[in-house]
């Protein structure tokens, strides 16, 4: 049981928010509750940079790992 349901962030906003941190490959991104993993995702794939999501849910973290292998990320993202 959760106390709030997941509310996934809109594609765009979370590009907003990585161009708006600067973010450069090679550099870190870690996000807490970070749910189905579209921003680790995203900064990995489309920013280069090394990302670690950290996510209570296991549905949620599991399916973040899910779309980290079927992209061929696995190298890049770090999920906890």
């Amino acid at each position: 049981m959760f106390l709030a349901p997941f509310v996934a962030t809109p594609t765009p906003v979370v590009r907003q928010m990585l161009i708006l941190a600067d973010l450069k490959p090679g550099e870190i991104l870690y996000d807490l509750g970070s749910g189905d993993g579209r921003a680790v995702i995203m900064a990995a794939k489309d920013f280069g940079a090394k990302s670690v999501g950290v996510e209570l849910r296991d549905d949620l973290a599991k399916r973040a790992l899910n779309s980290i292998q079927k992209l061929d990320l696995k190298e890049q993202p770090v999920f906890c």
